[in-house]
């Protein structure tokens, strides 16, 4: 089977070491962290993708046409909701978002969820990858000016300050440790910026489960939306997460 993952870039120890370790021939298309912020950019993003992947098998680039398409994330903000199927199928993992993914199940999410009352979640991926965790005075200036220019300068007030107050809902900062990578410097990263903000630190250790079955085209349809030619991404609200609807909207 040859399989193709676009994934964030979060994901690069992680599924790069379980793609060296399939029976499969298993290619990666890395995107950039951060997207799940703007989920219209995500979703563009993951279109262009997977548009891209044919346009490299139109052109020749490309030698072998993929039996599947997996995306390496969640709902993520709704970021993957309007991806289309053409006539490869397309895996996703029906998760709320990466952090699910690197715990190994949604039921262990909701569950260090409830224990923790609710973390800000960090792993070696995402510390490797983010130049400044938090947004800075220039960032929040930046998405100032965006939002202003959409919706006025009274709503862009309102939007930054709705966006800043999640920073409030949180006491405790949760750092997943990497089975394939030790990391201590950032977990000493993790240890500096809980310290800063007064919250907890709580750590736990990875589950690769869900990103092995990824590599290893193991999916299930319980834990997995696998989309069929002619069907769009669309949220479910039964705790599936996902699911597929046909381009005329029907399911």
């Amino acid at each position: 089977m040859r399989i193709h993952i676009i994934a964030c870039r979060i994901f690069a120890r992680e599924l790069s070491w379980l793609a060296a370790q399939s029976s499969h021939q298993v290619d990666i298309t890395w995107v950039g962290r951060g997207l799940h912020n703007t989920p219209e950019d995500l979703r563009r993003r993951l279109s262009d993708e997977v548009d891209n992947l044919y346009a490299q098998l139109e052109s020749g680039e490309l030698e072998y046409r993929p039996d599947y398409i997996v995306l390496g994330y969640g709902l993520c903000s709704n970021g993957v909701v309007g991806v289309r199927c053409r006539d490869i199928p397309i895996v996703v993992p029906r998760t709320d978002d990466c952090i699910a993914l690197f715990m190994g199940s949604q039921e262990r999410y909701f569950k260090e969820f409830s224990e923790s009352g609710g973390a800000f979640w960090l792993n070696c991926g995402w510390l490797e990858r983010s130049l400044n965790l938090f947004d800075t005075e220039d960032l929040q200036r930046r998405r100032w000016l965006e939002y202003a220019e959409k919706f006025g300068e009274e709503n862009a007030d309102y939007l930054l300050e709705v966006e800043s107050s999640w920073m409030s809902n949180y006491s405790t900062l949760g750092y997943i440790h990497s089975s394939v990578y030790d990391a201590p410097a950032d977990l000493e990263r993790a240890r500096q910026e809980a310290q800063t903000r007064g919250w907890k630190l709580r750590e736990l250790h990875d589950d690769l489960r869900l990103l092995r079955m990824m590599t290893d085209g193991t999916w299930n349809d319980r834990e997995f939306l696998i989309l069929k030619p002619g069907e769009v991404i669309a949220p479910d609200y039964t705790g599936l997460k996902l699911r597929a609807v046909t381009e005329e909207g029907g399911c």
